[in-house]
């Protein structure tokens, strides 16, 4: 994974240095949440990354969301190419969706969304208040 923070030429951190690249048109942070920032997008993604393809595993995780919502974020992502939809099955009819290259590029910043909530808000994620280290994730300590 890359490490956002630091360039390895020198001390300069990454968003320093993109911030000052003469040939930049628009926030490359502002870019991707444009996208992952949008309602119910996000957890639809999750929804993939943890195996659900199915628009019912959707509806079913994704608490709120109405199947017309669904299947306009549904829609969207593979414009955008960010999900690919395939019928697996024509009677009944049954499809799938998972995320292509792109999609899968979202993963790590979900991942480092994920590990900071559970680091620096514990109270709004965990019953017991208890912040988690990646280190007590991996092993199972929870």
């Amino acid at each position: 994974m890359i490490d956002a923070t630091k360039n390895n030429n020198n001390d300069c951190s990454i968003i320093e240095t993109v911030y000052n690249m003469p040939k930049l048109k628009s926030c490359p942070i502002e870019a991707a949440f444009r996208i992952i920032g949008k309602r119910w997008t996000v957890l639809i993604i999750r929804e993939i990354l943890r195996g659900n393809t199915q628009f019912n595993r959707f509806m079913e995780n994704i608490q709120g969301i109405s199947p017309k919502v669904l299947t306009e974020r549904l829609r969207e992502l593979e414009q955008l190419g960010i999900l690919r939809r395939r019928i697996v099955s024509e009677y009944p009819l049954r499809v799938e969706y998972s995320l292509t290259d792109m999609g899968k590029g979202f993963e790590p910043v979900l991942s480092s969304a994920a590990l900071f909530s559970m680091t620096y808000m514990p109270r709004t994620v965990f019953k017991d208040g208890k912040p988690r280290t990646p280190e007590q994730l991996l092993s199972g300590q929870l």
